[in-house]
């Protein structure tokens, strides 16, 4: 009987503190009530503060006699993330922790490119920061390099200052397939053309292509073999290129002489660990 008691004492207890708890939470909501707390600052985008920097970007280009950039929205995709990171961070770094080198980071925006660089900045408006760039020769360097074509910058505004990225690029024509193909053999025949050569007949062979897809994988140059795995072959070399529309030495040196059994050309377009940006790699054979 004693026992019970107890139990309904320890009941009873338990039930007044947990009243007092209802109690004091709705004490608490109408006090509150109506009050509306002072939102957190939000970081954002500024288009045409970017505009503005790249103006002043082809300004300086222009009066070092430098062509200008051309705005390009997949180098500024990468670019804004990059100032977002970094306020994330709340720091100024080119790679944050977890975050893939510029290369990769421009890769992954479908941009082919064989050059790139980055500035970054931190002012409190985007003509004090371009200014500070200038001022740096790092910085300058990259702003008036003629290798760069393109450009894409992301300005995110948090409170009263603003992050800025600036992402410089050689950007390279993405070609489908059928369109480097076509740039490659193009190449071959003006080059006989300039020599007053007769144009070389090219004869299909879709395996090259296969195999220069398989260069890319080993991430090794080979031609070595070609003569022997490919009947009447009498000539080979293999090659890495950025721009299609210009021949190596080796390829050069084939076609000085009137070529006239005829080739064939294989080319494919792939990253490797020494070219993770990705370059076109292409075999050629005469017969």
């Amino acid at each position: 009987m004693q026992e019970r008691k107890r139990g309904i004492q320890r009941l009873n207890s338990v039930m007044q503190l947990m009243n007092g708890l209802v109690i004091r939470a709705l004490l608490l909501s109408a006090l509150f009530a109506g009050v509306v707390l002072p939102a957190a600052a939000q970081d954002t985008i500024e288009p045409a503060d970017e505009q503005q920097v790249l103006s002043l970007i082809n300004q300086e280009r222009t009066k070092a006699g430098v062509p200008p950039l051309t705005w390009d929205e997949r180098l500024t995709a990468a670019a804004r993330k990059h100032s977002q990171l970094m306020i994330d961070h709340d720091t100024l770094s080119h790679q944050l922790p977890g975050e893939d080198a510029l290369l990769l980071r421009l890769t992954a925006q479908n941009v082919r490119t064989d050059h790139d660089g980055e500035n970054i900045a931190l002012n409190g408006d985007v003509a004090s920061a371009h200014v500070a760039l200038m001022e740096s020769p790092k910085h300058r360097a990259n702003i008036l390099n003629p290798q760069f074509n393109m450009v894409g910058i992301g300005v995110v505004k948090t409170g009263d200052l603003v992050y800025v990225t600036e992402d410089f690029a050689h950007v390279m024509p993405n070609y489908s397939d059928f369109e480097a193909d076509a740039a490659a053999q193009q190449a071959i025949t003006d080059f006989a053309r300039s020599l007053g050569l007769p144009v070389p007949q090219r004869k299909p062979r879709t395996q090259l292509t296969h195999m220069a897809c398989d260069m890319a994988q080993r991430d090794k140059l080979d031609s070595s073999q070609l003569p022997h795995e490919i009947p009447g072959v009498t000539s080979a070399v293999a090659w890495t290129a950025t721009d299609l529309k210009q021949l190596p030495p080796g390829a050069k040196k084939i076609f000085s002489q009137p070529i006239t059994s005829g080739y064939s050309l294989g080319v494919c377009f792939a990253t490797s660990a020494s070219q993770p940006g990705g370059v076109y790699w292409l075999l050629l054979v005469t017969y």
